[in-house]
């Protein structure tokens, strides 16, 4: 099932855009998404990577991986595939293909945090294993927030981090300065926001075993 599916830059193919929006509306909550505008203009980004998962010429997958040129990090800020193709092993080939765009960087996702009813902590504690299973560790301690997008405030978030064959010890200065870049890279906010600062309130080192990923 999976030998005919290939992988393509969205910026080589911008009529399969709106097979990767529809896909991007229905997986995230508006609270979550960025507007149909903001995500057109990254396929014109040089310090963006979006990708679409194909299948006997049918988008069934898409991802978003932000790689800012002065930071050794990349975010992966979105990735889902159609409800039909699901639990086929898809999500591995597009994380895959993430990790393979980030060489020589460590990986980051946003995460939703366990909130919520019981069935909504069930179903975010299971994405959470998900990505734990590909090798992500969570970022113990740090209070992250994802800036407001919409008028509806974002979901609880946790960040974790992918250490893509690296071995490094992560200060309180340098996670701040890969937060501040989200911010500004991905989120257009200014990097000395005081939500930032907030959420390095009460992180150390410590909290993160050994400050090793």
């Amino acid at each position: 099932m999976t030998s005919s599916y290939r992988l393509t830059s969205l910026s080589t193919c911008p009529n399969k855009f709106e097979e990767a929006f529809s896909i991007y509306e229905v997986s995230l909550p508006a609270s979550e998404r960025k507007n149909r505008e903001d995500i057109f203009n990254l396929l014109a980004r040089e310090d963006y990577a979006v990708t679409v998962l194909e299948m006997n010429d049918r988008v069934i997958g898409f991802s978003i991986v932000f790689l800012p040129q002065r930071h050794p990090i990349g975010l992966l800020e979105y990735m889902a595939t159609d409800q039909a193709y699901r639990n086929m092993g898809m999500g591995e080939i597009m994380f895959e293909h993430a990790l393979s765009l980030c060489a020589e960087r460590v990986l980051l996702v946003e995460v939703e945090a366990a909130f919520g009813s019981p069935a909504s902590r069930k179903l975010q504690r299971r994405r959470q294993d998900y990505y734990g299973r590909l090798g992500c560790r969570p970022i113990a301690g740090l209070a992250y927030r994802m800036p407001q997008l919409q008028a509806a405030p974002p979901p609880p978030l946790i960040l974790m981090c992918h250490p893509n064959g690296n071995q490094i010890n992560i200060s309180k200065e340098l996670l701040r300065d890969w937060v501040a870049c989200i911010y500004s890279g991905v989120y257009g906010r200014a990097d000395n926001d005081e939500i930032i600062d907030a959420m390095f309130a009460n992180w150390s080192q410590r909290e993160q075993a050994n400050g090793f990923i």
